[in-house]
């Protein structure tokens, strides 16, 4: 992990000191040479164990353009930066470093090595590219929700989360549980917006409860409820990344409050990524293929929570579903495949093997369909339902011809690449990250971490939590659909002055 200088992690995203030299502002001289030199390690790490030398240098550039780009973005203790680091680290830092440690090639399940790695290369010149681009334009603050709120306020807010987002999450799923298939559009397409802050949910109460001093804070009855609830809704959803990101969440905000050392945060860290592996993992593959995604409301749960006890209580039962969904994609090990999404470069792969194969270039298609998921469906009524990730699925042969529904995760790298092939690499992250980010400063400022529980606190874990993952893993078109999140976080914050006006100014919560 790289550690930056205080010089550097108080270096404001828009700040007029931008307009000094590049390196005096991202990297001291320390910095450069400590990058390279972890790029150096693992060039090398990659060349013992046997890996291409032209893949090994490849992967090595990829990873210095993006951990560049980190320090680009301001740092891990802003949301930019951050992300940046979750970009890298997901796609090759964590698949290459577990490579190293087992003592093989990094490029031996890959179906296109050499183009894969060109395609790594030039996507994380373009994030870097793209990340100085929107740092070096000056941001109006007029919309700008980063500001100062009272306790109430963040109180009020807490509550309104909680409310829109599970109102949200049970209203989208609806048309589904009463046998119309997928919908999209209208009340739905809002629904969905806001059901996807529910993982979030667990944040803003915890930052009040640090605001007020609580003396059991995460362990607060609160807290604890919030948790446990949000985790069994993760369950019922029969997501990996539900039944996982309250729990990531409430480590985020307590690693933020007690410092990466605190061995009680590691301790639940580790018991979390244990529950991850031995059972969210084969459950989440199985259950959605077994009746855990059909059926009403109460069907659905009792197959979940039955599949569920199963899977927890039942050794036998365990192992034989995780045979049935091992399915290696970057590790060669079956016992790693729950973390093949940490190495997000396999997925990748196959997309660009299959388009440079069957030269099967889509051009502005993918690119368009996220404008059209962007329009109202009441000025486009035929609008995409699901964003592309089926339909570069089954140009990559990764799900059935009858198969319209299965969004299938190759990155936006790789979509770009099937659109226009390693041109579209370079111009189109730089150009999306530059807009993307630039959007984002518009609404919620230099989003960062700056040691308290503050409003750019609440906003710097609201874009971590919301995009960490679609980032990483969303098509191009999901990416340009999440432009809309002003209207949703507009929409909790107007409820939340509104309810603030009848809590009492002193609450007796904490």
């Amino acid at each position: 992990m790289i550690q930056l200088s205080p010089q550097i992690a108080t270096v404001g995203v828009g700040s007029r000191a931008e307009r000094i030299s590049l390196i005096s502002i991202f990297a001291t001289r320390q910095q450069l040479v400590l990058l390279l030199g972890v790029t150096t390690l693992l060039l090398v790490g990659q060349l013992i164990t046997g890996t291409g030398a032209v893949v090994a240098f490849l992967f090595a550039a990829a990873i210095l353009f993006g951990m560049l780009s980190v320090l680009a973005g301001g740092g891990l203790r802003s949301a930019f930066g951050c992300l940046n680091a979750i970009l890298i680290g997901k796609f090759l830092l964590f698949g290459i470093a577990v490579k190293l440690i087992l003592f093989e090639p990094a490029d031996i399940t890959l179906r296109s090595p050499e183009t894969t790695g060109l395609v790594m290369a030039t996507g994380f010149l373009g994030l870097f590219i793209g990340t100085v681009v929107q740092s070096r334009f000056s941001c109006p603050q007029y919309w700008s929700m980063n500001r100062p709120t009272s306790d109430n306020m963040l109180l009020a807010l807490s509550i309104a989360v909680f409310i829109f987002s599970y109102l949200g999450y049970f209203a989208q799923m609806i048309p589904s549980t009463h046998g119309e298939g997928i919908r999209t559009g209208g009340w739905l397409g809002i629904a969905r917006a806001f059901a996807s802050l529910k993982s979030f949910a667990i944040v803003p109460p915890m930052l009040y409860l640090w605001r007020k001093k609580a003396r059991l804070w995460m362990t607060h009855p609160a807290i604890l409820s919030l948790l446990t609830w949000s985790a069994i809704v993760g369950i019922f959803s029969t997501s990996k990344e539900d039944a996982l990101e309250p729990l990531t969440f409430y480590a985020l905000v307590g690693f933020m409050r007690y410092g990466l050392r605190d061995i009680r945060m590691w301790s639940f860290v580790s018991a979390s990524l244990l529950y991850y592996t031995v059972i969210i993992f084969p459950y989440a593959q199985y259950v959605r293929h077994n009746g855990g995604r059909e059926g009403s409301l109460a069907q659905r749960a009792e197959i979940t929570m039955n599949t569920f006890w199963r899977i927890a209580t039942d050794p036998t039962f365990r192992s034989v579903t995780s045979e049935r969904v091992s399915t290696p994609v970057y590790f060669e090990n079956p016992a790693l495949s729950p973390f093949n999404r940490f190495a997000m470069v396999g997925e990748a792969d196959r997309l660009v093997d299959a388009t440079e194969r069957q030269q099967a270039f889509t051009g502005w298609e993918t690119i368009a369909w996220g404008f059209k998921l962007l329009t109202p469906s009441i000025l486009l009524p035929d609008k995409p339902v699901l964003e592309a990730g089926n339909h570069l699925a089954h140009i990559a042969g990764d799900v059935g011809s009858s198969d319209t529904t299965t969004q299938v995760s190759y990155g936006i790298m790789a979509n770009f690449y099937s659109g226009f092939s390693l041109p579209g690499v370079l111009i189109g992250t730089s150009v999306f990250f530059a807009v993307f980010y630039y959007w984002i400063r518009l609404f919620l400022g230099d989003a960062r971490w700056s040691g308290g529980p503050d409003t750019s606190a609440l906003w710097f874990i609201w874009l971590v939590a919301s995009f960490q993952h679609s980032v990483v893993e969303s098509a191009v078109s999901g990416l340009i659909a999440s432009l809309s999140f002003p209207v949703v976080l507009a929409t909790l914050w107007v409820a939340a002055r509104w309810l603030s006006m009848f809590l009492p100014r002193k609450t007796v919560l904490a």
